[in-house]
Formats: C-alpha cells, sequence, structure tokens
C-alpha cells in the first residue's frame, strides 16, 4: 500500500458505491453470507487493515482526498504505507468511523520522497472530518470538516450485506471462502473473494480484484483487507476544529 506525496488521478471509492444485482447465483452461499453479515453487523466494533498499495491526492484542508487501492508496483512520488478502519456499530448499522493511513519509512535513499504525516479520517452520518495524526502519541491535534464526497466510506448503513451474484461456498480448514461478482458505479467488474470464520461465524479477510474500467484512469488493480471483531467500541475521536 502507498501514499502519494503530490497529487493523483482520482478513482472511485469501494462497496459503498457497488451497483450489484441480486443477490443471485448459489441460494446455500447466500444464506450463509446473510447470516455471517448480520452477525458481523451486530458486533461493537471491527478493525480492518487493508493492504496493497494507495495514493492520497491531498494534505488536510482545502484541498480534498482521492484513494487509490492496488496490489503492484508503487506508483511514482508514493512510499508504502498502511490503512486502518476502525467502525462502531449499533443495531446493525455502523454509526462512526475512523480511517487512518500512515507512510512507512522509505529505504530507497535520495530517490525517496519526502515521508507524510499520518492522516486520519473521522466519519459520522452527520459529518466527515479529516486531521493529522501528531507523532508519537498518535491523535489528531484538530481537525478540519471534509465534505462526503471526499472521504471514501459512509456511517449510517450496515457495513455488510449480501450483494452481487455467488459461486458455491468452498471449505478450507476452519475457513469457507466465498466468491461473488458484481460492478461498481464506474462501470469497473470486481470478484470479491471473502473468508469466514466458521467457528465465529464473522467475515475474517477479503481479496478484491478490480477490472479495467472503459475510462483511462480506471486501471485494473486489487486489494485485499483482514478483519478483527473488537470486543468493545473504542471511544470516538474528540473533535477539536482547526483555527
Amino acid at each position: 500500500m502507498a501514499v502519494a506525496v503530490g497529487l493523483a488521478a482520482c478513482l472511485g471509492v469501494a462497496v459503498p458505491v457497488a451497483l450489484a444485482a441480486g443477490p443471485t447465483g448459489d441460494k446455500a452461499t447466500i444464506a450463509l453470507v446473510r447470516a455471517v453479515a448480520s452477525n458481523t453487523n451486530l458486533q461493537p466494533a471491527i478493525e480492518i487493515v487493508q493492504t496493497g498499495y494507495m495514493t492520497e491526492s491531498s494534505h488536510v484542508g482545502t484541498r480534498s482526498f482521492s484513494y487509490r487501492w492496488g496490489f503492484g508496483g508503487v506508483p511514482a512520488g508514493s512510499v508504502r504505507a498502511t490503512e486502518t478502519i476502525t467502525y462502531v456499530q449499533l443495531h446493525g448499522r455502523v454509526v462512526w468511523l475512523t480511517d487512518v493511513l500512515r507512510a512507512a519509512s522509505c529505504t530507497s535513499g535520495s530517490t525517496c520522497p519526502p515521508r507524510p504525516a499520518p492522516i486520519e479520517l473521522f466519519v459520522t452520518k452527520a459529518a466527515a472530518f479529516a486531521g493529522v495524526v501528531s507523532e508519537p502519541h498518535g491523535v489528531v491535534g484538530c481537525f478540519e470538516h471534509e465534505p462526503f464526497t471526499n472521504v471514501p466510506y459512509r456511517a449510517g448503513h450496515p457495513w455488510w450485506s449480501a450483494v452481487g451474484d455467488y459461486r458455491p461456498k468452498v471449505t478450507r480448514g476452519n475457513q469457507t471462502l466465498v466468491t461473488d461478482t458484481y460492478t461498481w458505479a464506474d462501470g469497473q467488474h470486481v470478484i470479491e473473494i471473502d473468508s469466514i470464520n466458521d467457528k465465529a461465524r464473522l467475515f475474517s479477510a477479503s481479496v478484491f480484484h478490480v477490472a479495467r474500467g472503459a475510462a483511462p484512469a480506471l486501471v485494473a488493480f486489487s486489494f485485499a483487507q483482514s478483519d478483527k471483531a473488537l470486543a468493545y467500541a473504542p471511544h470516538a475521536p474528540r473533535v477539536t476544529r482547526c483555527a
């Protein structure tokens, strides 16, 4: 995963903008996904770590955010990073979420771009904010307001649901693998493979393979995530507006 230092091309966001038909396909698999989605959505909170690469086209403030996911070579002018999403739920719906993007140290000598400061997005149903994470304390001193069009996720809705066309499930050890296909609003075709922990009846990991779209900027790419249920919901960030 990588975060750009400069401007990057804009790419649409993930599952929330999917235009999926269905669910269709294997009925037993659909029933399993619906049951596991319901159980996962009822957990107090979930932590997601996404991997691959990412570019981000802004700093906090007047410039807006755009995200690019994907496996493969790190784009020019970018450095590797990690993205951690934590979302809190109540009655099966996301109440609020944070999305922290933190760049790794570059090891290519003089060719390395400057390491950008970590960025945290904080999204509720009513508003979205962005701030610079202070090091080493890991907190945001002040937040800027961001329009919802500048953040990749939303609150107020269930995170997991059964969408797309499902193939028959496959069992491997204590995991069940579920594959479904659907199309994003921008026309890119997606193959999603979800891993289900059979004992916990929770989603544990996913891999997304996104096909090339019609527009030149809609390149083919893949990204992955791991999912961990948290026993307790963390406290929401305290929003202090930047002067």
